[in-house]
């Protein structure tokens, strides 16, 4: 299937032969099923004209369903959530790889499992910090107490809490809001997600995060034991970057991919909810790291998918996988060397047949048109190379010009309403941008945007692609229902992380208009941790530093909980502060605060 995109160009979205889903050799190298409930599948899974045929097909594999892998020892559970969970029975306890999204989740999943073992939790793996795997370990019955005294391992990568830090602090507010329009705003249903692309569905709840007791280095392997069971820990670069880490158990010849190999689809080499640059050469090096364990491995699972057995079925998958990546990222590299642009990349870069035919290769969640992009940013920067884009009118001024150039805004609207009589989608929506971006308060030219963005989300096999357009048509007019997002600053994971990696976070918040001129030095003394900080105002930046001051305006003495809710409220806390309160009150002032779901995607913000 073809589609019109914005740019006016055709980019094939390939609407895969959902039958594939039957084939009797992909279906014969799933692990065996000891627990499904077929009924149960948290998906949309019923067909409607408002969704590609592929997805609906896609979405039917994934019912609640517990894989065993091998007898009474080793388990996978999928389809309870978003991410699935590797479950290894050892001799006096379970170790639970990916707890999952929230504690109501992992609760459900426990209480499943029941049957298989009862056994308390030993050891707790986090794969990496994305916030659909490691927020759910109090809903298998880890307690704070069983951390702190080593009854229970926190398994997780060095880089695990500095990437999370980055996250929650940094640009917390804005990937709230994008991975909000990706799936969650919207719910399930043929106008909202089918699936969020690499598992059913996710959804909010209560949260819980133990800080990790055992790290794993980045390029050296750990070898350890939990509750009787011996496996290999091991780095290597996915989904999540330099804080991915999988598992081998050579007890049992089993590999736990994690997100290395992201799942049952092209991988996310670029993620359009927005991160840092994927780097495919180091993704598909660490499968390289990864491949030596398949090799030995009888079966295999992963953050994402069903389980599968048979060696040479494996190691073709991960072999498939690997080299599909090696080859998008090679074949981008060589057409910029050819002077390609951006979007002519989206066009040229496409699977050849030896991987758009893999059934595990489908462009559901990863797509290469958008992967192509990321990696030219990422190796050249965002300049392509024409002066125009240094010389073009501003942001607003651009679209004044457009809009008089095209006849005016009637002109340009009853273009747009006749391409989408045409299911020219993408054009409407590129023409109705200059419109909307002109005067935000165009109704009109909001909902013939919003239908145009509508009818090309249908038709979208990438999952991604449907919901950033669905909630983007929501947007425009007015039907999103922003009352739910996820939270990457989630009290409960700011209060877990080191405190004043947490504070130095808050200096992207300086208003640098209201610090002109502004010079101030504040000591922060956080009373429970005994860590100390300063932030120094000058030049309109404000300065980080994790030690005390020589000589503050004012020191702000006060616990871990109440200095957060001070940068939270802008206030602080009663009786807390020595020297000048002014000073205080007015280092708050200069802090903007960020309501993730008021910031609008579409349209342009304040």
């Amino acid at each position: 299937m073809a589609d019109k995109l914005a740019s006016g160009s055709t980019v094939t979205v390939r609407s895969d032969d959902p039958t594939v889903f039957t084939n009797p050799d992909v279906l014969s190298h799933l692990a065996k099923v000891v627990w499904q409930d077929v009924d149960g599948n948290l998906a949309f899974t019923t067909e409607s004209p408002k969704v590609a045929a592929a997805q609906t097909a896609w979405a039917r594999q994934m019912p609640p369903t517990i894989f065993e892998l091998v007898e009474g020892r080793l388990y996978h559970a999928s389809g309870f959530q978003l991410c699935s969970t590797l479950i290894v029975v050892g001799d006096d306890g379970l170790t639970i790889v990916d707890p999952g999204e929230n504690d109501d989740r992992a609760a459900a999943t426990r209480e499943v499992f029941a049957q298989f073992s009862d056994l308390p939790v030993k050891g707790v793996v986090y794969t990496h910090r994305h916030p659909d795997h490691a927020f759910g370990a109090a809903g298998w019955g880890v307690t704070q107490e069983q951390v702190d005294s080593g009854e229970v391992k926190i398994i997780a990568s060095e880089n695990f809490v500095p990437n999370l830090v980055e996250d929650t602090g940094v640009v917390g507010p804005i990937l709230t809001q994008r991975t909000a329009y990706s799936g969650p705003y919207l719910g399930p249903g043929e106008d909202g997600w089918i699936t969020i692309g690499l598992g059913p569905d996710f959804r909010t709840g209560p949260l819980s995060l133990f800080m990790p007791n055992v790290l794993v280095d980045e390029f050296e392997p750990l070898e350890v034991t939990v509750a009787g069971e011996s496996m290999v820990v091991f780095g290597a670069y996915g989904d999540a970057g330099t804080d991915e880490i999988c598992l081998y158990l050579p007890e049992h010849r089993h590999v736990h991919g994690s997100e290395t190999i992201q799942g049952e689809t092209f991988p996310n080499l670029y993620t359009l909810r927005g991160t840092g640059y994927r780097n495919p050469t180091l993704w598909y090096k660490g499968i390289d790291r990864l491949l030596p364990y398949a090799r030995k491995a009888d079966s295999y699972s992963g953050s994402h998918m069903r389980a599968w057995v048979g060696n040479d079925f494996i190691v073709e998958r991960v072999t498939n996988y690997r080299d599909a990546i090696q080859y998008v990222h090679d074949q981008t590299v060589h057409h910029i060397n050819r002077g390609y642009k951006l979007d002519q990349l989206a066009e040229a870069v496409v699977l050849p047949h030896q991987f758009a035919q893999d059934p595990w290769l489908m462009e559901f969640y990863g797509s290469v048109a958008h992967s192509v992009r990321n990696i030219y940013a990422g190796l050249i920067g965002w300049f392509q190379g024409d002066a125009t884009e240094l010389a073009r009118p501003g942001f607003f001024e651009l679209s004044r010009k457009y809009v008089a150039a095209m006849g005016g805004r009637d002109q340009v609207l009853a273009l747009a309403r006749q391409a989408v009589a045409d299911e020219e989608f993408g054009w409407s929506a590129e023409l109705l941008t200059h419109v909307t971006r002109e005067n935000p308060d165009d109704k009109e030219a909001r909902d013939v945007k919003a239908e145009a963005l509508r009818q090309w989300g249908y038709l979208q096999t990438n999952i991604y692609w449907r919901t950033l357009a669905l909630s983007a048509a929501g947007e425009l007019d007015g039907t999103l229902d922003r009352s739910a997002p996820w939270n990457f600053a989630d009290p409960v994971i700011v209060a877990a992380l080191p405190t004043t990696k947490i504070l130095e976070t808050f200096r992207v918040r300086l208003n640098a208009e209201r610090a002109t001129g502004k010079e101030i030095v504040i000591g922060l003394d956080v009373t429970d941790t005994g860590e100390k900080a300063t932030y120094h105002v000058r030049n309109q930046v404000a300065v980080f530093h994790d030690t005390a001051p020589d000589a503050p305006d004012a020191t702000v003495r006060a616990t871990k909980a109440a200095m957060l809710q001070m940068f939270a409220t802008g206030k602080a806390p009663e009786h807390t502060v020595t020297g000048s309160e002014a000073a205080v009150a007015e280092f708050l002032h200069l802090l903007d605060t960020f309501e993730p779901n008021k910031i609008d995607l579409v349209l342009p913000n304040d």
